[in-house]
């Protein structure tokens, strides 16, 4: 992993055709613009987590059983 330092403002450029910019910092949130070509499809790292779930699911390689354990640990009886 490559860590780069940079202000707002500040730029680096990913390839020759991506450049992603520091555009502000509130705390420990920083606020990156990318700009690259439109045919590239960019996401955020969740997204495609959830993608991959949902594509397992739909597959049916979910275990049920433990799905339900897990579904009642978190909502007891008459909370859900």
């Amino acid at each position: 992993m490559l860590v780069i330092s940079r202000k707002i403002g500040e730029s680096f450029l990913i390839g020759d055709d991506i450049e992603a910019t520091v555009v502000d910092i509130t705390g420990e949130k920083v606020i990156v613009g990318i700009t690259a070509p439109r045919m590239l499809r960019i996401s955020r790292g969740e997204v495609a987590q959830i993608t991959a779930e949902n594509a397992q699911a739909a597959a049916g390689n979910i275990n049920m059983n433990s799905f339900a354990r897990m579904y009642k640990k978190r909502f007891p009886k008459g909370q859900a």
